[in-house]
């Protein structure tokens, strides 16, 4: 059988403990090609030779606020009042039309700019859809000592005669809400 060999791994030293002078100028004469192999010799391309993968924004939209994440892209329309159609008293029963009953809870009366419910206010104010037959926008809410603001929508349906009111958020009441307008 033939043997193998055993390879040894590692410098090759003299007896006297250090590298042969060889092996030494060799180490010194591949340095060199070893950090040219590893540095770019081309030259760096100009910047108005590289063309640019950012997209191309104006002024104005480079200095808009950034949109959150699930908000509507549409821009508010701050401006904006209830549409005249949906201006007066709504309520969810007859019986609401009624403030001498007491058992007018259900109803609203909407202005230009508010919501009066039984014991709160909501007044608009950014909108993000305004329509003659619809509204959606955030609302400043304050009643019974305390403040909130939460997003609702009013749209006007059957021809106008039914209030559809819709409020978004984890405590809103749950909805659609449908009213009719008092007489």
């Amino acid at each position: 059988m033939d043997r193998i060999a055993p390879v040894r791994v590692g410098y090759a030293i003299n007896h006297t403990g250090a590298f042969p002078m060889k092996h030494f100028a060799l180490f010194f004469l591949a340095a060199p090609l070893a950090l040219a192999a590893c540095s770019d010799s081309s030259p760096e391309p100009s910047a108005s030779a590289t063309p640019s993968l950012a997209p191309m924004v104006s002024e104005s939209e480079a200095m808009a606020p950034p949109v959150a994440p699930g908000a509507s892209e549409a821009a508010p329309i701050t401006a904006a009042t209830f549409p005249e159609a949906m201006r007066g008293k709504w309520a969810m029963s007859q019986a609401d039309c009624d403030p001498t009953t007491g058992a007018d809870k259900g109803a609203l009366a909407i202005g230009e700019k508010s919501v009066k419910f039984y014991e709160s206010v909501a007044d608009l104010t950014n909108a993000k859809v305004a329509t003659p037959t619809e509204i959606r926008a955030v609302f400043d809410y304050e009643g019974e000592g305390m403040k909130w603001q939460r997003e609702a929508s009013y749209k006007l349906e059957d021809g106008g005669k039914t209030l559809v009111l819709n409020e978004y958020a984890e405590d809103a009441p749950e909805g659609p809400r449908r009213h009719s307008r008092c007489k």
